[in-house]
């Protein structure tokens, strides 16, 4: 199994995209390295703290949004280029930094960590 160096993984997310939303918060991730297949998000923590798996949905560049949880019987492409948002439903993010880990299975390489540090503007 290949390694991704930790730099490149943290090139996958879009700096400034967490931002609080009316039911919770969102990102976004843009694909920066080669073509994938994400088969499933194992988890997401937030300053530490887990989030629950039923409370993100993943909303692609083309086709509908989807709980995560379907991921492991319909898996995402996640082309070069392309974005996918994630939104987290529940407690907003307050303002300030933030520290994000987010554990996503690909097919094409396994389990990958993405380290995320990220600001939230007021």
């Amino acid at each position: 199994m290949p390694l991704i160096p930790p730099f490149l993984l943290q090139k996958l997310y879009v700096k400034g995209s967490l931002r609080p939303a009316e039911d919770g918060f969102s990102l976004e991730l843009r694909n920066t390295i080669a073509p994938a297949t994400i088969v499933g998000i194992i988890s997401l923590q937030v300053d530490g703290v887990a989030v629950k798996l039923e409370d993100i949905t993943i909303e692609p560049d083309r086709g509908s949004s989807r709980p995560a949880e379907e991921l492991a019987r319909k898996p995402l492409l996640f082309p070069v280029s392309k974005a996918i948002k994630l939104h987290i439903a529940g407690s907003p993010i307050s303002p300030g930094p933030h520290k994000l880990t987010i554990r996503i299975n690909v097919k094409e390489v396994g389990p990958l960590d993405i380290q995320i540090q990220d600001t939230v503007s007021t």
